[in-house]
């Protein structure tokens, strides 16, 4: 019996292309081919496989990957998967393949997919489908992933229930995000077809066992973790409660307790936190004998988060490694790493017990460091991980790294141009896109 070789190929976005490698070699046409490689003993899953090829021929990360395709070949099935590409740094790259001169030259290109239909790609079914989907594989992809596109805020509902002068919380447990943290109970988001009250009357009775009546909105906010995604949470009082609350999802929710609304646990969630300030100001407003107040509305979030905050809201959120990069000035121009194929923003895994500040000092940031953007990746070991650009004038460039031609992004990959654009207002609208 044959067996069948199991293998992984890449739909590597980056912007509006795809990287592919154009293959010269010794007295053969030259030909395509999409970044992947065969699965191995050691991977711990096709996408494993995929991560770890990735790193090999490009020194590259990606963010999330999605399963598009299965392409099957005399003696071979290729998971094919789609995702964007967040880093790329050639100089790691350690495939054999790229050791052994006489198997001819892997020539990186930025191909847009539609064009694809035109080259000698191998093999020719692969290049077929990404040709055939040229317009639907990047829309896909964005609203399987949630990459920046048109807005679509997620909308929090938060139902906050007083006895007196005291507010009910529940501690996270189990849920991968700000676990142990003390947040509103009940909470939820708002489904497709609900409406703000009903999404809250369904929350209280799923996480409290207790039915809610005359739900009333008294605070908006739009909100923003740091590094991190935005989101609109609706902040409302009932009427009236029946029954008592009890932890009716206790795979969600350590425990329940009182606390008084002005003196919160010190591990609360800061979004939760600041809407229950919110409407701790509101139910301090008038008596119900008054006109009736309008939700009032507030941004949080929204300032420029500090280096302990970003590397705060990493850890909340369950990543389990942090990347900091430097979008650095010298008299008007980027200053990169480059070599014959690419260029690229320096960057450096944040050490065990290191603060964000001195991984940045590592790459030679000597002044002050702002914050121009993050964004999040899976590593080749598999590792969830956040990157979190920083910008910083210098005087000089530091050893390794050579200027851009001003107002141009040269060959950076198009994650890092994002960062680049975010961390320059004043030529946001000069610099082209891809």
């Amino acid at each position: 019996m044959t067996s069948v070789r199991h293998g992984v190929r890449a739909i590597l976005f980056d912007g509006d292309e795809i990287v592919l490698f154009r293959r010269v070699r010794p007295e053969r046409e030259p030909y395509w081919v999409t970044p992947g490689g065969g699965v191995e003993p050691g991977d711990a899953s096709p996408e494993a496989a995929l991560r770890r090829e990735l790193d090999e021929e490009l020194g590259a990360t990606a963010g999330p990957a999605l399963h598009v395709f299965t392409l099957a070949e005399p003696g071979r099935l290729s998971d094919v998967y789609a995702c964007r590409l967040v880093s790329l740094d050639l100089s790691l790259r350690s495939g054999p393949e790229f050791l052994d001169p006489g198997i001819g030259l892997h020539e990186v290109r930025r191909v847009r997919p539609a064009d694809v239909r035109g080259l000698n790609m191998v093999p020719p079914a692969l290049g077929e489908f990404i040709s055939a989907n040229a317009t639907t594989l990047p829309a896909l992809l964005d609203a399987a992933t949630y990459a920046p596109g048109r807005y679509r805020p997620v909308v929090d509902v938060h139902l906050v229930l007083t006895d007196g002068d005291r507010v009910l919380l529940g501690r996270r447990g189990g849920t991968g995000y700000a676990d142990g943290e003390w947040q509103i109970m009940p909470s939820g988001h708002l489904e497709e077809g609900e409406s703000v009250v009903g999404a809250t009357v369904r929350e209280a009775r799923e996480e409290l066992g207790v039915e809610v009546d005359g739900c009333e909105v008294v605070h908006v906010m739009h909100h923003r973790n740091p590094g991190g995604t935005a989101r609109i949470g609706m902040f409302l009082v009932a009427r009236s409660v029946t029954g008592t609350p009890v932890n009716a999802e206790p795979h969600k929710c350590a425990e329940l307790a009182w606390f008084p609304l002005d003196r919160l646990p010190e591990r609360t969630v800061p979004y939760a936190r600041a809407g229950v300030e919110a409407v701790r100001r509101a139910l301090a407003s008038p008596p119900a004998a008054s006109p009736p107040v309008a939700p009032v509305f507030s941004l949080h979030g929204w300032d420029v988060p500090g280096r302990a905050e970003l590397a705060a809201e990493a850890v909340r959120a369950g990543f389990e490694e942090i990347t900091v990069c430097l979008v650095a000035w010298l008299d008007g121009a980027v200053l990169v790493r480059s070599d014959a194929e690419t260029d690229r923003l320096p960057a450096t895994v944040v050490r065990p017990g290191e603060e964000v500040g001195e991984a940045l000092s590592r790459l030679g940031s000597v002044g002050e460091a702002i914050f121009a953007g993050a964004d999040d990746y899976v590593s080749a070991r598999g590792r969830a991980g956040r990157r979190l650009g920083f910008s910083t004038r210098l005087t000089e460039a530091p050893e390794g790294m050579v200027p851009l031609p001003t107002g141009s992004l040269g060959r950076l990959p198009y994650a890092e141009g994002v960062l680049v654009r975010r961390a320059s207002p004043g030529l946001l609208h000069g610099l082209p896109g891809r």
